[in-house]
């Protein structure tokens, strides 16, 4: 298991070591994409986001940032702050408006073709979200985060994570219980 600090020492030479950088960029793209892909429901737009971010990184633009907190956690609230500029930039319509509506772009957690469908029913739900839930879901359902941990990347207070939590859980439930799954004939 690696030293979680190893991270922190890996991005102060990130700008002058294309190795740390290279090193960085593998343990932790696959977090900046599924969190961005969570966000802009788009594969581009995600892959952007994940570029912007380790650019970022090598330009040293955190040369000051402490290791006050868990590597992973401030990396994500560098990563939805990126994704929020992409948005912003491209005039998107938070809500799953637009081309990642295409939901075959789901990765198959499964071969049984109900949770399959249950997924790709919750994935939907989730772009009719307000951003800020979106994005609280996303960090404590899907990447496990707690609810302080949470509070800290999209920076707000643990009860307004907790207020966010409980209105999408309602919108989700209203949302899937509106649109049920559709059984084929």
């Amino acid at each position: 298991m690696k030293d979680p600090s190893d991270d922190w020492t890996l991005l102060k030479r990130a700008c002058d070591d294309d190795g740390a950088l290279q090193t960085l960029f593998h343990r932790h793209k696959r977090y900046v994409f599924r969190l961005a892909w969570g966000l802009l429901n788009e594969d581009a737009a995600a892959e952007d986001v994940v570029q912007d971010v380790f650019t970022r990184v090598r330009e040293n633009r955190f040369k000051n940032a402490k290791p006050q907190a868990k590597f992973r956690s401030w990396l994500y609230q560098v990563a939805i702050n990126t994704a929020r500029e992409h948005a912003r930039k491209r005039r998107r319509i938070w809500g799953g408006q637009g081309a990642g509506d295409d939901l075959t772009q789901l990765p198959d957690h499964s071969a049984d073709p109900e949770l399959r469908d249950a997924l790709k029913d919750m994935h939907r739900a989730l772009q009719h979200l307000p951003l800020r839930q979106r994005e609280v879901v996303l960090l404590r359902y899907y990447e496990g985060f707690d609810t302080a941990e949470t509070a800290a990347i999209v920076g707000c207070r643990s009860g307004t994570v907790k207020a966010h939590l409980n209105r999408a859980t309602q919108a989700l439930r209203q949302y899937l219980g509106q649109h049920p799954t559709q059984e084929p004939d």
